[in-house]
């Protein structure tokens, strides 16, 4: 059985993690490359369908035929002893979204009014899509690249890091395909790059105590049912001007603080429990 805590490292694992990465920095700006060729419509595109697989396949390629086998994959659901991990996985984002609206609507920067009872159809609805799309993206991150780092020997908050700034980088093909904004793009991307490095360490956390991946896929799948839900179907309305500070998604500025503190306490309390 394997265990987080196990180093083997070799050259060919440095190897297929530099094919890993080089691949999924590559395969959204190839996505967009197609999508100018061929079009789009309102159920996507093929570009975005090769964006989102293309992570998956290259680590179901490099364990089957380069190595890497499937020993630190993280398969198994693992509930015995990590019911904690689980509680946080579920309630992470729920209960910091509830702190930044509750602020920002004090502050009179989000207006709650269009909020009513349908809500809970429309995130009912959005989980299980949500749910199959972070499959792919969650058994790429922190199935595949999280472990292979930490297997190199790598501190662990740096391998953290290292998955979270890749992350980064392969959203932004698409990011402003799929995000509506009338902020810079100088202000507005790198502030996107630290949220989601910010939020690497929560999830990469989390994948490291329970030994296992599904966690990160619930953690995400619930984040983005919920955010995406309250602001594309406009159920929260932030006021023109402060969308950087209460946008209640990894860009906003509390949301990185609040994950930030988060997330230090999460390696703090980890390493006290393995010292």
């Amino acid at each position: 059985m394997f265990n987080m805590t196990d180093r083997k490292y070799d050259k060919k694992t440095l190897r297929n993690v530099l094919i890993f990465s080089l691949v999924v920095l590559s395969c959204g700006w190839v996505g967009r490359l197609v999508d100018l060729k061929v079009g789009t419509d309102a159920n996507g595109s093929l570009g975005q369908l090769i964006w989102l697989v293309l992570p998956l396949l290259t680590t179901i390629i490099l364990r089957s035929f380069m190595g890497d086998g499937w020993r630190d994959l993280g398969i198994e659901l693992k509930f015995r002893g990590n019911l904690f991990p689980y509680f946080i996985s579920i309630l992470f984002i729920p209960v910091i979204t509830v702190i930044i609206v509750l602020i920002g609507h004090n502050l009179k920067l989000i207006d709650t009014s269009n909020f009513s009872s349908s809500f809970l159809l429309a995130f009912s609805l959005a989980l299980l899509p949500m749910f199959f799309k972070n499959i792919f993206e969650e058994f790429a991150w922190r199935g595949y690249l999280a472990p292979k780092l930490f297997s190199m020997g790598i501190n662990r908050f740096l391998c953290h890091i290292c998955v979270g700034v890749i992350w980064a980088l392969w959203h932004i093909p698409y990011l402003l395909v799929l995000v509506d904004t009338a902020e810079s793009l100088l202000a507005y991307i790198p502030r996107v790059m630290i949220g989601l490095v910010i939020l690497s360490v929560v999830y990469g956390e989390i994948r490291y105590v329970t030994n296992s991946v599904w966690p990160a896929v619930i953690l995400h799948t619930i984040a983005n049912a919920l955010v995406d839900t309250l602001i594309l179907k406009k159920y929260l309305d932030v006021r023109e001007g402060y969308e950087y500070l209460v946008t209640p998604s990894p860009e906003g500025v509390f949301t990185i603080v609040i994950t930030a503190v988060v997330g230090l306490w999460l390696c703090k309390r980890h390493t006290k429990k393995s010292a």
